[in-house]
């Protein structure tokens, strides 16, 4: 199945903690059904994973070599969009 979910980006790298998990979750509050959420944070959003779970997100985390973290979040109902298509 394709999907063409909206994007929302937040780019947190320069905020101390706690801010970019709360900056994150005031986002999701407002999350939609069809959107994707993008944040760059300053190191692994660890605090914020079970949160994530128990609010009936899905997610995918990626820690580039530079040591901040990207992590994609959407409804449960959505993870397959976190997932890029696979080649035939």
């Amino acid at each position: 199945m394709a999907y063409t979910l909206t994007l929302r980006r937040l780019d947190l790298r320069t905020l101390p903690a706690p801010e970019p998990m709360e900056r994150i979750l005031d986002c999701l509050g407002t999350l939609q059904r069809g959107e994707r959420l993008v944040a760059l944070t300053p190191f692994k959003p660890v605090p914020l994973l079970p949160i994530l779970d128990q609010q009936g997100f899905a997610y995918r985390l990626d820690e580039p070599g530079e040591g901040g973290a990207c992590i994609v979040i959407c409804h449960a109902e959505d993870r397959d969009a976190l997932h890029p298509p696979r080649a035939a």
